[in-house]
């Protein structure tokens, strides 16, 4: 009875610490696919839009855009900021000269009062066209939530660490328990091996936005998880002694 208990115990050490990851990069996901659909759309090229990936509720931060002009004159396009907010979506517009050729960088404040869908902040910039100057779009999502009073970056450090730390010592001390077929251990230490490395890939992609790479990787992540604890961890079914 104490072997099956520890060994669930692992399985949900480690189960935790896949779902942790996935939270995590699904989250941040979710956070950039709102923004890309909040906000009025424009056909044209890409605006350099930055923002926090995560922010706590009582922490500011700080939307970046960097406006540019590709002509050899000065252009004067207006440029409009459309910010999440509790009491509907904020619209800022205000023009920026660009001599020829130059870049601009221009921020803007958000805080607790921009958050919407109970723990997102959602930004939309827009450099309006001018003249033979094509109009840019940007988009970005920050995700705001508490966690002992950390800030933003340090949460997202944490829980990076503590779900490999968790699929780590999930996977070791389900090694430890195991009496089973030595093939067999190997075949399910592989897998999981092969689904901590999926997750944990999602999780560095999503650090610099590759939004599509960390979808696929999710779901394939998601797959991998059914098909292991179905066929090697809840049902095993060793043969021999």
């Amino acid at each position: 009875m104490k072997l099956r208990l520890l060994s669930l115990l692992a399985v949900l050490l480690f189960a935790g610490g896949v779902l942790l990851q996935l939270a995590l990069s699904g989250g941040m996901v979710w956070a950039d696919v709102e923004a890309g659909v909040y906000g009025t759309q424009v056909a044209g090229g890409s605006l350099n839009l930055s923002c926090p990936l995560m922010l706590s509720s009582s922490e500011p931060g700080l939307i970046t855009a960097v406006l540019a002009n590709s002509l050899d004159r000065q252009v004067l396009p207006v440029v409009t900021a459309e910010i999440s907010s509790a009491g509907g979506r904020q619209s800022l517009s205000q023009p920026f000269a660009l001599a020829a050729h130059e870049t601009r960088i221009v921020q803007w404040p958000v805080d607790r009062s921009n958050v919407v869908f109970g723990g997102l902040i959602l930004a939309n910039v827009i450099q309006g066209r001018y003249g033979e100057l094509d109009p840019r779009q940007g988009s970005c999502g920050i995700l705001v939530f508490s966690l002992f009073d950390l800030k933003g970056t340090a949460m997202l450090v944490l829980i990076s660490i503590s779900g490999i730390a968790l699929v780590l010592t999930g996977g070791m001390l389900w090694r430890r328990l195991q009496a089973g077929p030595a093939e067999r251990v190997e075949q399910t230490l592989k897998a999981c091996g092969g689904l901590a490395g999926v997750t944990t890939l999602a999780l560095l992609t999503g650090l610099p936005r590759w939004w599509g790479l960390t979808l696929f990787l999710d779901a394939f992540a998601l797959i991998m998880l059914s098909v292991i604890f179905t066929e090697f961890l809840l049902f095993p079914k060793y043969q021999g002694s």
